[in-house]
């Protein structure tokens, strides 16, 4: 019974960590590694994303990914020079943010 409650408590345990871990932070496989980039607001969604080959459509469809890089000063993760209009429009993004934030 002993062998019982402690596996249970393990795997309690083990999902509480995988759900801060997905509620607070993307994890961001590029072509270098994996980094952790903390999300702008905790929120439960797709912690995973591959990056590696991402389009411009890619980036669009997944702005609140682009915003948590571009605040956590990992630009290089966005790499290609064919989204440096996209990064200066998530920069503008957190700006506008950040203001609204200030705001209140």
């Amino acid at each position: 019974m002993f062998r019982n409650l402690s596996s249970f408590l393990m795997g309690v345990v083990v999902g509480a960590v995988g759900l801060y871990i997905s509620m607070n932070y993307y994890i961001v496989r590029t072509n270098e590694n994996v980094h952790l980039v903390p999300k702008v607001a905790a929120k439960l969604e797709m912690p995973y994303y591959d990056v590696r080959k991402y389009t411009l459509d890619d980036w669009t469809n997944h702005t609140s990914l682009g915003v948590a890089i571009i605040q956590s000063n990992n630009q290089t993760l966005i790499s290609n020079t064919s989204f440096e209009s996209v990064k200066q429009q998530f920069e503008g993004l957190f700006m506008r943010l950040k203001k609204l934030n200030t705001n209140f």
